[in-house]
């Protein structure tokens, strides 16, 4: 009972936050509508004021633009018409200077004519001075042509005088060379000689030399002769041998035959005597052909080492002779090498001695001749230079004298002429002056006009940067005009998004409700199907009842009767028991039917329970608008929700009523059918695993006719955020 008043308690008192919450939103929902409509009115007068500031700036604009405008033509005809005085009044000074500058220009002319006649008689006269100068000056460059050409003959001619000298110590030298090299020729024919002589000694040394190979190989034949023989003696006396040693093993054995004879027959002294005789005698000649063999063996021995060493000394004497033969012969070819060289040097030497001093003497004489020729042109031409010179020089002493006058005459004339020109430049310097006056004042004039068309062009500028500012200050305000047709679109689109969003509320709201009654409806179906199902389960306890009476009934009918008084009741007995079974059998099938409409029952009230369940889950704060409760006169039978405020991550939206009713069972009820209802209120109050099974084991304490009372573990976490009562 506890229990159930605090959980009342609760839920009154989360009620009761649910309901401030709910106020607090509406007064929140009040505030933004009137925000809202403020800040509708503030655009209203915004707009207003917009309207009358762009009517006034229009207005402003337009005056201001139509005095500009009427200044600016004003100006203008003003500036147009003293530009037009000002320029008839520069074109007639224009004209006096350009008559005067004419007048200036045909007198420049005629002095620039005067002095350019003058020039031009200066330049004659310097003409005829350089042409003077420059035939004095080739004439003397000609004389010292000629000086030096005598001069450079004069240094031929004594180059030819060394030169001759020079060949003449040349050929003299040539001459004792020549006389030195007929010595060396001379002496070279000595020692051809002489190598002849010893190309003899050598050749007869080489032929000696040959004969003694010849000997040699002879007694090399010999001795290879001598050796075969030696060889061959050698092989029968080996065969000799062989012989011999057989006659001495045959001896041994006739020996040792004797020597067995004799220890066999001792008697006989004679034999004995014989016997050792013919014993001595054969070791005798056993003696003997041994010395004979050592004998033949040492003088075979002897031979052989004699013509071994024979043999070596003809091998040595061979070899000297041959390398002093190829010694020999290597010598003869070089010293014939050398004397043919020797020749054909004394040959070339000949030759070219006799041609460098032809060719000598060849260019001697053409030199001498050259020369001979060379003095006798130099001698006709100097003194044909000589009396030129002189009459080109008479000729240009009388030009000199007739230049001078000239030149004296054309200096008086250019004094004159000179003195002209600087009256001239007196007067072109004061012209130049009223012209640079003049010029002044037409360069004022034109800056003047320049200054003018700077202010013309200024103004202009000026008037287009208003006319652009117009332009962008229109722009401004049709782009204001344009942000404020988009702030009220906005403004009316977020009308038309809270109007759908109310819509779609009261549309989830009404939908809420329409399940809410289906599910009530459902819900009072299974409540008359569970007390149905109470009452079939109140009969099946009757039939069991029944059942047992019955059986009672059937053991007394088996056990045989006392009285025949009794049998009657006895037969009343059995047709009752008769009825029973019948009345039994269909409780039965009745019983079988109600269980499977309950199993049916409970299905739908399964999937019921997980409907509801998905349906009042909580959104997520900020996915959805939050409902607000309406008055019992708009909403009929309208669902209470209870948000669990434990729990900020994980809350839930229950349906009250449902929890309610689940409750009232679950207290109401025995403790058997309260245990099958632990799981839904667990579910409901989303309670935790400790405090499901704290409910189970305190349940089951309840049950049980002994145990003890569970004491609460650890630190339990109400479903409710209100303070509860502790477990009793």
């Amino acid at each position: 009972a506890s229990d159930g008043s605090s959980s009342r308690e609760d839920l009154s008192s989360q009620l009761l936050r649910r309901n401030e919450q709910i106020r607090k939103l509406e007064v929140k929902l009040s505030d933004y509508a009137d925000q809202i409509r403020n800040l509708q009115k503030i655009k209203e007068k915004l707009e207003n004021a917009l309207e009358k500031h762009q009517d006034s700036s229009m207005r402003k604009f337009q005056e201001q633009n139509e005095a500009h405008q009427a200044d600016r033509a004003k100006m203008a005809e003003g500036m147009a018409l003293a530009l037009e005085k000002k320029d008839q009044e520069w074109m007639e000074k224009l004209g006096q200077v350009e008559k005067e500058k004419r007048i200036l220009e045909t007198q420049l002319q005629e002095m620039k004519r005067q002095s350019l006649n003058l020039f031009q008689k200066r330049d004659e006269m310097d003409e005829l001075e350089g042409f003077q100068q420059q035939e004095m000056a080739k004439v003397k460059h000609m004389l010292l042509k000629k000086e030096e050409s005598l001069s450079k003959t004069e240094q031929e001619l004594e180059a030819c005088a060394r030169e001759l000298v020079h060949t003449k110590e040349v050929l003299q030298e040539t001459s004792k060379e020549s006389s030195g090299l007929r010595k060396d020729l001379q002496e070279l024919q000595q020692q051809f000689l002489e190598l002849e002589a010893q190309r003899d000694e050598l050749m007869t040394a080489e032929i000696n030399a040959e004969n003694k190979i010849t000997t040699l190989e002879l007694r090399e034949q010999e001795l290879q002769t001598v050796i075969q023989q030696l060889s061959v003696d050698l092989q029968n006396m080996t065969l000799e041998y062989d012989e011999r040693n057989k006659l001495i093993q045959q001896l041994q054995e006739k020996v040792s035959t004797l020597e067995n004879k004799l220890e066999r027959n001792l008697s006989g002294d004679e034999h004995m005597q014989e016997l050792l005789k013919e014993k001595t005698t054969l070791e005798q000649k056993l003696d003997e052909t041994r010395q004979h063999l050592l004998t033949d063996k040492t003088h075979h021995a002897e031979t052989v080492n004699l013509l071994e060493t024979q043999n070596k000394e003809l091998e040595q004497n061979l070899q000297i002779a041959r390398e002093a033969l190829k010694k020999s012969r290597e010598e003869a070819g070089e010293q014939d090498l050398r004397i043919q060289l020797l020749q054909n040097d004394l040959e070339n030497e000949r030759s070219n001695m006799q041609q460098q001093i032809l060719n000598v003497k060849h260019e001697y004489e053409e030199k001498v001749s050259g020369l001979e020729s060379q003095i006798t042109t130099l001698k006709t031409d100097w003194e044909f230079d000589k009396t030129a010179t002189q009459n080109r020089l008479s000729q240009l002493e009388k030009e000199n004298e007739d230049l001078n006058k000239s030149r004296e005459e054309y200096e008086s004339s250019l004094k004159n002429q000179e003195s002209e020109l600087d009256r001239l430049k007196k007067e072109l310097s004061s012209r130049e002056t009223v012209s640079v006056e003049i010029a002044k004042a037409f360069q004022e004039t034109r800056k003047q006009k320049e200054e003018l068309q700077q202010q013309v062009s200024h103004l202009t500028s000026i008037v287009e940067e208003k006319d652009q500012l117009i332009h962008e200050k229109s722009d401004m305000l049709l782009n204001k005009k344009e942000e404020l047709n988009q702030l009220s679109q906005d403004h009316e689109a977020l009308l038309l998004r809270m109007r759908q969003l109310q819509s779609d509320i009261e549309a989830s709201k009404s939908q809420a409700a329409e399940k809410e009654e289906t599910a009530r409806k459902e819900i009072d179906e299974l409540k008359l199907q569970i007390q149905e199902c109470q009452l079939a389960k109140e009969h099946e306890r009757n039939a069991s009842e029944l059942e047992e009476s019955a059986r009672a009934l059937n053991n007394k009918h088996l056990h045989p009767p006392e009285n025949p008084a009794m049998e009657q009741n006895g037969e009343v007995g059995a047709a009752d028991i008769i009825q029973l079974q019948k009345d039994n059998r269909e409780l039965e099938q009745q019983i079988t039917e109600k269980n499977k409409m309950i199993k049916q029952l409970q299905q739908r009230m399964t999937e019921l329970k997980k409907t509801l369940q998905k349906e009042l889950k909580i959104r997520p704060d900020g996915e959805g608008p939050e409902v607000r409760e309406k008055t019992n006169s708009e909403v009929p039978n309208a669902s209470v929700t209870v948000t669990n405020n434990s729990d900020l991550n994980d809350s839930r939206e229950i349906n009250f009523e449902y929890l309610k009713h689940v409750v009232l069972k679950f207290m109401s009820c025995r403790e058997s059918e309260a245990f099958h209802l632990i799981k839904a209120v667990s579910v409901l109050l989303n309670f935790s695993q400790e405090e499901e099974n704290m409910l189970k084991e305190t349940l089951e304490y309840k049950m049980s006719w002994f145990g003890s009372k569970p004491s609460p573990r650890g630190s339990i976490r109400p479903s409710i955020s209100s303070p509860r009562t502790p477990w009793s």
